[in-house]
C-alpha cells in the first residue's frame, strides 16, 4: 500500500546537524528540502539543550515544519565487532548476544546500549555485527532533539543507512564495500551477501585536490579494511560504492578503478540514489546524502539496520495487566499450597533433623582433615602439570612478529577457555597489519579481530593496538 509519510533525516555530529526533509509520492521517496545547521560550540555533555534551541531556530527559519525525525550518528561514536550468533529464534538470539556484548566490550554494560545487524537463523550459526554506543551519547541526542521540538523515531549509524533497504541493491555482488566521504574524514563499511560485516572511521586530512592523490588515500584505507574484514575464502570480483559528500575531484572514481584492479567494480553512489528517486542535485553537499539515506531507511518497508533508540538487545517485554494479575493469583495459590506442605513435612521430620545434626557434629573433625588434604594435593598438582598449551600459544604468537624491532607486544591475556587479547605498539600501521595478517593466516588461531589502532600520543610517533583471538592449538 502506497503511503504519504514524511520525515526529517538528521545527521548529527559534534559540529552540527544536516537536515533532509523526505516524503513519499507514488511509492518513491523525494527530497523536499535540505539544510545544514552549524553549532556555535562543540556538542558536549552539558550543552545539548542549548544547541537544541539553536537547531529549533534553524528549522523554523528554513521552513522545516515536520516533527518526526530519524537521526544518524557518525561511525566514530560507536564500537563494532563481528560475532557468531547461534541458531535460535529472534528473542533467544537477542538474549545470547546480550551476554556476548557484556563480555566483548570493556566498559560497564550499564554505560552502553547494544544492537546488532545481520541475518540470523534457527537452523545454523551466522555472523552478525554487534555494535555498542555510549548511553550518555544517546541521551545527548534525546536532549538535543527534544529541545529542538522533534520526536525522534530511531537513532542509527549514518553509514549503515546506505546499506539498508530500500537503498541496498538486490542485484549487487556478494562482497561489497561502501565509502562515504566527508571533507575531513571518510567512513567505510563492508557487506557479505547483503549483511554488514564491519564499519570504520578514518580521518582524511586535506589534500592538494588532485584526483590521483585522493584516490590513493581512499585505496589505501579500503585495502586495510578489506584485509581486516574480508572472509578467509574471499576470491573473485567485489564491488565498491562511493557516496560523495565532500566534493571529490573529477576523475577520483576512475582512478579508484585503476588502482584497485580488474576484480573491483567501482560505482558512484549517486546512481543508487537516483534509482530511488533521490537526485544528487536534490540532496546537495554538506551531508545531504547521508541525511536523505537515514530518512529513507526510516520510512521504508523495513526499519533501520541498527536502532539505538529501540535496540533489539536488552529490550524489556511488557505484559498486559490482566495477564499479570492472573499470574499473580496463580503464584499466590501455589505458594500457599507449597507452604502448607513444607510446614507439615517439617513437623513430621523434626526427629530426623535432630539425628542428622548430631551425626554432622561427629563428622566435623573428619571434614576438616579432608579439606586440608584436598588443598595440599591441589597445591602440589600445580607444580607437576605438564600441559604445554599456553606455551604453544606464546610460540605461535611470537612467530607472527617480524625480527626487526618495528612492532612489539606489551601485554598478553589468555583465559582458561583459550580466548586471548594482545596489546602492543608499532612504529607504523603497516607493521601492525603485517602481524595481524600473520595471526589470521595461522590455523592455530580463529576469530582474530582488531579492537583498535590509534596514535600512542605524546611526542612519539608510535601506534598502539589491541586485538583479540581464540587459540585452537596446532593440529
Amino acid at each position: 500500500m502506497l503511503g504519504t509519510r514524511t520525515i526529517l533525516g538528521l545527521v548529527i555530529d559534534e559540529f552540527g546537524a544536516v537536515v533532509a526533509e523526505v516524503g513519499v509520492r507514488s511509492g518513491r521517496p523525494e527530497v523536499r528540502r535540505v539544510g545544514q545547521c552549524v553549532f556555535e560550540e562543540k556538542l558536549g555533555p552539558d550543552n545539548g539543550r542549548t544547541l537544541g534551541h539553536t537547531l529549533r531556530h534553524f528549522l523554523r527559519a528554513n521552513h522545516f515544519s515536520l516533527k518526526n525525525a530519524a537521526v544518524g550518528i557518525p561511525t566514530k561514536w560507536v564500537v563494532a565487532r563481528e560475532v557468531t550468533s547461534p541458531p535460535a529464534g529472534a528473542d533467544a538470539v537477542a538474549g545470547l548476544l546480550a551476554i556476548q556484548a557484556e563480555r566483548t566490550f570493556s566498559l560497564n554494560a550499564g554505560e552502553l546500549i547494544f544492537d546488532y545487524c545481520g541475518r540470523t537463523s534457527t537452523s545454523q550459526s551466522s555472523k552478525v555485527l554487534l555494535l555498542a554506543a555510549r548511553r550518555q551519547t544517546i541521551e545527548q541526542i534525546r536532549e538535543l532533539t527534544a529541545a529542538a521540538g522533534l520526536r525522534i523515531q530511531s537513532v542509527t549509524v549514518s553509514a549503515l543507512a546506505f546499506g539498508s533497504p530500500p537503498l541496498a541493491d538486490p542485484d549487487a555482488m556478494a562482497q561489497r564495500y561502501g565509502v562515504y566521504t566527508r571533507p575531513t574524514y571518510c567512513e567505510f563499511w563492508s557487506q557479505v551477501d547483503g549483511a554488514p560485516r564491519s564499519i570504520k572511521h578514518v580521518a582524511m586530512p586535506a589534500t592538494n585536490g588532485e584526483a590521483g592523490d585522493q584516490a590513493r588515500r581512499l585505496t589505501s584505507a579500503l585495502q586495510q579494511l578489506m584485509m581486516i574484514s574480508a572472509p578467509q575464502d574471499q576470491a573473485g570480483a567485489y564491488e565498491v560504492t562511493v557516496y560523495d559528500d565532500s566534493s571529490l575531484s573529477d576523475g577520483v572514481i576512475d582512478h579508484l578503478r585503476t588502482q584497485l584492479g580488474p576484480n573491483a567494480t567501482v560505482t558512484d553512489g549517486a546512481a543508487t540514489l537516483a534509482s530511488m528517486g533521490l537526485q544528487d542535485q536534490d540532496v546537495g553537499p554538506s551531508g545531504g546524502i547521508a541525511a536523505a539515506a537515514v530518512a529513507v531507511a526510516a520510512i521504508g518497508p523495513q526499519k533501520a539496520t541498527v536502532d539505538f533508540l529501540n535496540p533489539r538487545i536488552g529490550r524489556k517485554k511488557t505484559s498486559p495487566h490482566k495477564r499479570v494479575a492472573t499470574w499473580a493469583v496463580l503464584a499466590g495459590i501455589v505458594l500457599l499450597a507449597a507452604a502448607a506442605v513444607v510446614v507439615a513435612n517439617w513437623h513430621g521430620k523434626r526427629a530426623d533433623i535432630a539425628f542428622f545434626e548430631e551425626q554432622l557434629g561427629l563428622l566435623a573433625d573428619d571434614v576438616t582433615v579432608a579439606r586440608d588434604l584436598r588443598d595440599r594435593l591441589s597445591y602440589a598438582g600445580s607444580w607437576t602439570s605438564r600441559d604445554p598449551r599456553f606455551l604453544e600459544c606464546l610460540l605461535q604468537l611470537t612467530l607472527a612478529f617480524p625480527e626487526s624491532p618495528r612492532v612489539w607486544a606489551t601485554s598478553l591475556a589468555l583465559s582458561e577457555t583459550s580466548e586471548g587479547s594482545l596489546i602492543g605498539r608499532a612504529t607504523d600501521e603497516q607493521s601492525f597489519y603485517e602481524v595481524l595478517n600473520n595471526i589470521k593466516q595461522n590455523a592455530a588461531f580463529s576469530d582474530v579481530m582488531m579492537m583498535y589502532l590509534r596514535d600512542a600520543g605524546g611526542s612519539a610517533q608510535e601506534k598502539t593496538f589491541a586485538l583479540t583471538f581464540k587459540f585452537q592449538g596446532v593440529k
